[in-house]
């Protein structure tokens, strides 16, 4: 088994690959070669070096993405190697995943602290590829996936909820708080730009916009950030929405305006021909959990990521 850097002749083994391991999981994903390119490799902060390919016999079996923490903000976990992806064919065995993360943990660019899977990811580019969506880390649905990972010293740690809302008939509550802001509140949606470059990248296949609720003539009550497709780009499902709540999960709950915001805001989207609106929550944030069941957000799936302290010799 050969382990070496990424070429570009290997793009369409690894969309086959990515499609034939997440299919054994669950449906198959409808990623093509220009969404994954769109995704992974057009980022300004791509380095070959970081996908790692499998290879046996001039076959390409399994492939790995991961990212030196240097790349990432400040407040984004600077010590720890997070993987983005780890792929295997259908019939490769899993001494191609082992090699794999060997290779990340002998790697130059990784630390000693890795972790394995995306959460609420927004800087990494694979935000919205089927079947990452928001990330929720590796989808307990991946039996092979946590097989190898286990069996590689991986240890599991909280579990994350895919939640979604669906639009088509979709009513926000009513109660008495949400009829005072109906009455006295406006919801509006403007583009924005996320201010740190690497969040810019990233998301450069997303419409990301701002979601506001106003008093009427008055100050911000609420605001709530929702990713788009980029209709040029379509990384992402037109059809789909994702549900930024970052603010709101370290804080472990929503306001009042804030849930209702999110109502309106879901059923205005019925407008835009958007389907789904599709968030990441913590399993440990009950009280987040529960308000957004409270407006109709169901627990979809769940997944866990892996992490693994390598001690020096």
């Amino acid at each position: 088994m050969n382990i070496r850097p990424f070429r570009n002749a290997d793009l369409p083994a690894l969309v086959r690959i990515w499609v034939e391991h997440w299919s054994a999981a669950g449906p198959p994903p409808y990623v093509n070669q220009p969404k994954f390119e769109q995704a992974v490799l057009a980022r300004t902060f791509f380095d070959p070096e970081t996908l790692l390919v499998a290879e046996f016999d001039g076959l390409i079996k399994g492939w790995c993405h991961f990212a030196p923490p240097h790349c990432d903000p400040p407040h984004v976990e600077s010590e720890v190697t997070v993987v983005h992806a780890l792929c295997l064919a259908n019939s490769s065995e899993d001494a191609a995943a082992l090699g794999l993360l060997a290779a990340i943990e002998t790697s130059h660019k990784a630390t000693s602290h890795i972790r394995i899977g995306l959460v609420r990811d927004d800087q990494r580019g694979y935000a919205g590829l089927e079947p990452i969506g928001f990330g929720i880390g590796v989808p307990l649905s991946d039996y092979r996936g946590n097989s190898f990972l286990q069996q590689a010293g991986y240890a599991p740690g909280v579990s994350h909820l895919r939640m979604i809302a669906t639009v088509p008939e979709y009513r926000p509550p009513v109660n008495r708080t949400a009829l005072q802001f109906r009455r006295s509140t406006q919801v509006s949606c403007t583009p924005t730009l996320p201010e740190h470059h690497r969040m810019a990248a990233s998301l450069g296949h997303v419409d990301v916009e701002s979601a506001e609720l106003r008093e009427r003539g008055g100050a911000v009550l609420a605001t709530v950030s929702i990713w788009f497709s980029d209709p040029e780009a379509e990384v992402m499902s037109p059809s789909a929405a994702i549900l930024d709540l970052n603010p709101q999960h370290v804080r472990g709950s929503l306001s009042p305006s804030e849930s209702y915001l999110i109502g309106a805001l879901v059923h205005s989207l019925n407008q835009r021909n958007i389907q789904t609106v599709e968030t990441a929550i913590d399993s440990d944030r009950a009280e987040l959990i529960e308000q957004l069941q409270s407006l109709q957000f169901k627990v979809v799936d769940e997944g866990t990521c892996w992490s693994k302290t390598l001690h020096s010799s």
